[in-house]
């Protein structure tokens, strides 16, 4: 199956974090990048045209998004678990502090699971709709924990031989995890057949411990 994970620029954040004359978190300091393009991001439109490509493009697919932009895109996402259609919650114990008085420790995803993996099955991880874990505090702003890559990805269901899109690569975070997921995914499959015993143990620790 052919899947993707979108991690675009926020709605109402593009310019901020990532354009030209964007004051990240104060004078300019913090950006994560500096893009002509950013702007695009903070049309709604941008968004919409998005969901139109995942839609058509990918059996599965995950979107990152604010919750404040989370009306714009169940303006054109009809939410039914008959479709596969999910909102996971991201619940950040840890997060920054902000200028207002109520802080913000959760952003919502949304998943479209392939039909063929909705429901339970021996070859599938279950999963829970909310993950619990810090954002990362160092290198690239607005880059997601290991952690959240994981999750999403028993979200969707992914198998091994599944082609994985990461179609935001800024940071390379994603697509570093993608590959440590699916490095664990074949190693335990493996160790499921009988033949890596032990040593598929030892190595997916291994694997583990680089993003530690």
């Amino acid at each position: 199956m052919k899947l993707c994970i979108a991690d675009p620029p926020y709605l109402g954040r593009a310019v901020r974090w990532y354009g030209q004359g964007g004051c990240g978190d104060g004078h300019g300091k913090g950006q994560a990048d500096n893009h002509p393009d950013a702007r695009l991001w903070d049309n709604p439109a941008s968004h919409i045209e998005l969901i139109n490509n995942l839609q058509s493009n990918f059996d599965g697919w995950v979107i990152a998004l604010s919750v404040h932009s989370l009306s714009t895109y169940l303006s054109v996402i009809e939410t039914d678990s008959r479709n596969g259609i999910k909102i996971g919650v991201w619940y950040k114990p840890s997060a920054l502090p902000s200028g207002s008085r109520i802080g913000n420790h959760w952003e919502p995803v949304i998943v479209k699971v392939p039909n063929q993996r909705k429901g339970r099955t021996k070859h599938l991880r279950n999963t829970k709709d909310v993950l619990i874990a810090n954002p990362n505090r160092k290198g690239f702003v607005g880059s997601k924990p290991v952690e959240w890559t994981h999750w999403v990805l028993d979200l969707m269901g992914y198998q091994t031989g599944d082609e994985v899109i990461d179609l935001f690569s800024g940071s390379g975070s994603v697509t570093q995890a993608i590959k440590c997921y699916q490095q664990q995914t074949v190693l335990q499959f493996t160790t499921d057949q009988g033949v890596a015993g032990n040593a598929g143990t030892i190595l997916t620790t291994r694997i583990e411990t680089t993003f530690e």
